[in-house]
């Protein structure tokens, strides 16, 4: 017979792996991470430190029109982008194929951003984009 000790360790022990599982899933996809979050398809999300410039745009308090304008151009950069899905096949993998898409998205990526910037900078009125300069200065002293 199964002592009262073992059973209650087996719940206990039950009861932390089930923790620790569901506190590793991805259930918020990696939105409480700290301070860091990311750029969704619905919003602007702040990403501290050294992490996406886009983040300092939410403080900007942009216009719906504008958060919609930002939002597309992102998206247009985007659709050009190739997958690394397409270095792999229901029963094969291609090295040189995905160390190829690789590369160029590695490639791509800097010139991408600055059209992106180019582009949402655009649509900033002159008070916003003094307010940049100004947020952009304090983010570099901190530093």
């Amino acid at each position: 017979m199964i002592s009262g000790k073992k059973i209650v360790s087996s719940m206990i022990l039950a009861t932390l792996l089930g923790g620790a599982l569901y506190a590793n899933c991805d259930v918020n996809k990696g939105h409480n991470k700290g301070d860091k979050t990311h750029f969704s398809k619905d919003k602007f999300h702040k990403k501290s430190e050294n992490g996406h410039f886009f983040g300092i745009f939410k403080e900007l308090n942009l216009t719906s029109e504008q958060n919609e304008k930002i939002k597309k151009i992102i998206e247009d950069s985007r659709k050009d982008n190739k997958s690394i899905n397409e270095a792999f096949t229901k029963d094969s993998f291609d090295k040189d194929k995905y160390s190829k898409i690789v590369s160029e998205k590695r490639d791509n990526m800097l010139k991408s951003q600055a059209e992106v910037l180019e582009k949402s900078y655009a649509i900033l009125t002159p008070k916003q984009k003094e307010q940049l300069k100004v947020l952009l200065d304090l983010k570099a002293e901190k530093k």
